[in-house]
């Protein structure tokens, strides 16, 4: 129900937009080649129960149709559903589409990152005396500025993630048993798309176009093309999959792509925010939730490609019928995904040795050190911080893990302390040069 709620506000936006939007601009804000009424397709296939793969075929698009009733209802029965723009064929003018977004997305991060995210972390971290007067030496102004800056950057990076990851999930438990090889493969060519299915692709492009564009535009970091060589990756398999009909294994293997990159951004918001023990608990969160989505989740994808596509799906090459499916073609696909567990796994592995150093104290930051730091700074300043500085001398220490350490691990979105660092200049190793000569 909820899905055919969605389904019909998908068509009716675009119908009142189209109104009053010239005709040229069509295919950059709405998606091209509806289909206003659809029928029920079928298929002669040759291989083994053919006819249940069939049923399940003219099922799922009765379900996108928002039916259930079959050819008849879809094509003028009850309810007014003939009348709805509810399915998309595929064609050039999604180019135009996936351009308009990425530079939608690259907007929207200048515009949230300026006046959203940097005020309100600005307004948490600004500290005032108790008459009211902000007191901030040299240092800290610098750190608040390179903090507020990588919290805003993260911040753009959890709100993408949140939100696709959300509406991705919504695409595929839109349909019974998403993840079972009927419905990944049985269903093969799943062509025309259903209006939210389309979006959340040709979106999805437009986002790693706009990261592309993101990491090159900015002062490169010591992984740029590590994170480069992922982004064209990622971009080759969406539109492979999208060009060759597989959007419904395509649309899991995003989800569990994105749910992990929620965490580690959440996690470096909150330590720059210093809140370092919700930090602790939301890194602990992200290493489960990257254990059980891109290495479990994703080696069973791989799993089902190798040994179920070939159950449901006959090796041919027929544009005309919509089916890509060659073994040369079957062979790539799992090679790309392959690849893509591979590197995934790489960077667990490099996730879990920032936990152990944590769990050991090696490399960890103390908050204690903070403390004496900004004692020191504020000896320059004022004359009676030396009872503060020795109160801070005598506290516990408590080991929490450190921006240093959190940047360690390869981010798939967003950008890395390096790059913020180049951004603010080099003032942190000015001050470590400082303190060099003071010792």
């Amino acid at each position: 129900m909820a899905y055919n709620m969605t389904t019909s506000t998908l068509s009716t936006i675009p119908l009142l937009v189209s109104t009053y939007l010239p005709k040229s601009l069509h295919p950059f804000l709405l998606l091209s080649y509806p289909i206003p009424s659809h029928p029920i397709p079928t298929h002669t296939h040759t291989h083994t129960h053919s006819r249940t793969y069939d049923a399940i075929f003219r099922s799922t698009v009765a379900s996108a149709l928002g039916t259930g009733k079959g050819a008849g209802t879809a094509s003028g029965g009850s309810g007014g559903l003939s009348k709805l723009t509810l399915l998309y064929d595929k064609g050039p003018k999604d180019l135009y589409f996936v351009f308009s977004w990425c530079i939608i997305f690259t907007l929207l991060r200048s515009f949230t990152m300026i006046y959203v995210f940097q005020p309100f972390a600005n307004h948490i971290l600004t500290k005032e005396s108790k008459n009211g007067i902000i007191k901030e030496s040299k240092k800290d102004k610098k750190k608040r500025h390179h903090n507020v800056t990588r919290f805003s950057e993260q911040a753009w990076s959890w709100l993408y993630c949140s939100i696709f990851w959300t509406l991705g999930m919504f695409t595929l438990y839109s349909i019974p048993n998403p993840t079972s090889p009927e419905q990944l493969w049985g269903t093969y060519p799943y062509t025309p798309l259903p209006a939210l299915t389309k979006f959340y692709y040709l979106a999805q492009l437009g986002w790693w176009f706009h990261q592309i564009y993101v990491i090159n535009t900015e002062k490169r970091r010591k992984d740029h093309w590590q994170m480069f060589g992922h982004h064209v990756l990622t971009i080759i398999l969406i539109v492979t999959s999208y060009m060759a009909n597989f959007t419904r294994v395509g649309v899991l293997i995003h989800v569990l792509m994105d749910f992990c990159d929620i965490w580690l951004p959440l996690a470096k918001m909150l330590r720059y925010l210093s809140f370092s023990f919700v930090c602790d608990l939301t890194f602990v969160v992200f290493l489960v939730s990257w254990l059980f989505s891109r290495e479990i989740g994703l080696f069973l994808v791989m799993r089902t490609s190798f040994y179920d596509a070939p159950r449901f799906i006959k090796f041919q090459w027929s544009p005309s019928t919509g089916n890509y499916l060659t073994y040369t073609t079957y062979l790539g696909f799992i090679g790309l995904v392959t690849f893509l567990w591979i590197l995934a796994s790489i960077w667990f592995y490099m996730a879990c040795r920032v936990a152990i150093k944590v769990v050991k104290g090696e490399g960890a930051e103390d908050s204690r050190s903070d403390d004496e730091d900004e004692n020191e700074n504020e000896n320059e300043d004022e004359a009676d911080s030396s009872t503060t500085s020795t109160t801070s001398s005598t506290s516990t220490p408590t080991i929490h893990i450190s921006n240093e350490l959190l940047d360690e691990i390869p981010q798939s979105v967003g950008t890395s302390t390096t790059t913020a660092l180049k951004m603010n200049g080099s003032a942190n190793h000015n001050q470590t040069q400082q303190n060099f000569r003071k010792r």
